[in-house]
């Protein structure tokens, strides 16, 4: 499997998607678009997606644009198209009235944690409106002379508005390095202090300026647990909007016979699980707990269970 189709399967990405970025600069189709019967919008309110409850399923809660009770000066962001219909974001401010009107379509939660209860195509396009509404509320003013900005290009841009400045804004997501650290029959897995008991993962880092995402992924081992690695080698990626990530993932193989030390203090613990422990825990009949299921950690600790090796 090539690097570009484990990409396209992991969690929140979804081949369906198609950006049509060349709406972007057409103000008036972008608004016919909108007003298609068919169009779809997603809102989104204080980083949370509003989620229709089926059942014991849950799905994304799309709204056509004649649903959407009238309001102010909304900010609507084009998402692109899926299969031909025009899809968009809302994002609501706290204390909209209309938050409460849109109580009967669903309610606003936290993608991450409902993220595995979701559809591949929905979890993906959420992920995307919720990346794009942080982005947008994190650049109100200007980095450069603390004047606001304004959306252009269907929320694809933040201009300034002084006239002796004007600098354009984009939306930027910062690099992370994510990977599964093996040695022989074991692979490295840490746990923060905040997750759920017995819950362990991959070691994972932001690049810094000025640093190969192969030296991050090397510093980012020897800081959280001491260990030096060897034979970096990429797997695929992920969008991970908690708030504004792309999560680059690799395989690397670990140092024998080296003591875990917790360097940086990042971690709470960090230890080497065999093959048999991560079995049980895919299988749900040991003590160690895996990351969610649409997460890139789990598909590297998978890839490696399964295949020993990217």
């Amino acid at each position: 499997m090539d690097h570009l189709t484990r990409s396209l399967t992991n969690g929140l990405v979804h081949a369906a998607i198609e950006r049509a970025s060349e709406f972007r600069t057409r103000d008036n189709e972008l608004k016919e678009l909108l007003r298609q019967p068919n169009s779809h919008i997603l809102p989104v309110s204080q980083a949370r997606n509003l989620i229709a409850r089926r059942g014991d399923t849950h799905a994304a809660a799309w709204l056509a644009a004649h649903e959407l009770p009238p309001g102010g000066d909304d900010l609507v962001i084009f998402l692109g198209m899926i299969d031909g219909v025009p899809c968009f974001a809302l994002d609501l401010q706290s204390g909209d009235r209309r938050l409460a009107d849109l109580e009967s379509r669903g309610e606003f939660l936290e993608l991450r944690t409902v993220g595995p209860m979701l559809d591949e195509l929905d979890a993906s396009i959420l992920s995307y409106a919720r990346g794009m509404c942080h982005w947008h509320r994190r650049h109100m003013f200007c980095g450069a002379c603390g004047s606001p900005t304004i959306a252009a290009q269907g929320g694809h841009i933040r201009r300034c508005s002084a006239a002796d400045c004007g600098i354009s804004h984009f939306p930027r997501t910062d690099p992370a390095i994510i990977v599964l650290v093996h040695s022989g029959e074991r692979c490295l897995l840490g746990r923060k202090p905040v997750w759920p008991a017995g819950r362990y993962s991959t070691i994972a880092g932001f690049v810094e300026p000025g640093e190969a995402i192969e030296q991050a992924v090397v510093r980012e081992v020897r800081e959280e647990a001491g260990v030096a690695v060897t034979e970096v080698s990429y797997h695929s990626s992920q969008p991970w909007p908690f708030p504004g990530s792309v999560m680059l993932g690799f395989h690397a193989r670990g140092e024998d016979g080296r003591e875990i030390e917790l360097i940086d203090g990042e971690l709470e613990d960090a230890r080497w699980f065999t093959r048999p422990e991560v079995g049980q825990a895919l299988e749900k009949t040991g003590p160690l707990r895996l990351p969610p299921g649409f997460s890139i950690a789990r598909r590297l600790i998978e890839d490696w269970y399964h295949h020993a090796g990217p």
